[in-house]
């Protein structure tokens, strides 16, 4: 065996096992500034798409054409809010997360160039409404948190298989934090408010409040 072949696969920091086999997709942490104030840009999903009804950022699935996760963070941000490219600017990676449910969330920070959110007709299959909240209110707004469980349910291979017993019935893994913050009316939770979350520690921690 060629030894140097096991050196090369440790050369790739960011590599993840079995990502290959997960679903991927980018969103746009999309900041736009209202009356001097900066506020994060939300969608209230159309009804009848995917998770429709849910409190997102712009963002979707990256496409055969995308070169990298930030092309397709910016696409879909186009697309969804019908604005040409030079009102959107793409600041840089913010991080990925790597969700229970089989996809990794490629997250980006954006700064959005405009008057104000009249100025802005989201595609109407896609979006139901916008929704602007400023950032002070999630660093003055502590979120309600709640735990909880995703349950493995065991295939008819495994409740028959030589494997420990307690995997032939279903089983619970651990337990996660869901963070929710109620404004206006709407519902932010979920991984857009996981996202949020992690983005406005961070924040306090650089010292911007």
């Amino acid at each position: 065996m060629d030894f140097s072949l096991l050196q090369r696969l440790t050369t790739e920091e960011n590599y993840l096992i079995g990502g290959r086999s997960f679903a991927r997709f980018s969103v746009l942490m999309s900041i736009c500034e209202i009356e001097g104030i900066a506020h994060f840009l939300l969608e209230k999903r159309a009804a009848g798409i995917r998770q429709g009804g849910e409190i997102s950022f712009p963002g979707g699935a990256m496409e055969p054409q995308d070169k990298n996760p930030g092309e397709t963070a910016l696409r879909e941000t186009l697309e969804e809010l019908k604005l040409p490219p030079g009102d959107v600017r793409l600041l840089g990676k913010y991080g990925a997360q790597l969700t229970p449910f089989g996809s990794v969330i490629y997250c980006y920070l954006g700064l959005l160039h405009i008057r104000d959110l009249a100025s802005v007709q989201p595609d109407p299959a896609e979006v139901e409404r916008l929704i602007t909240v400023p950032l002070d209110f999630f660093a003055d707004t502590p979120p309600r948190r709640e735990k909880i469980r995703i349950v493995n349910t065991p295939s008819d291979y495994m409740k028959t298989s030589n494997i420990p017993d307690h995997y032939h019935e279903p089983w619970g893994g651990f337990a996660r934090d869901v963070f929710f913050w109620e404004y206006e009316g709407d519902v932010i939770w979920g991984l857009t408010a996981g996202i949020i979350h992690d983005f406005t520690e961070r924040l306090k921690n650089l010292g911007g409040k």
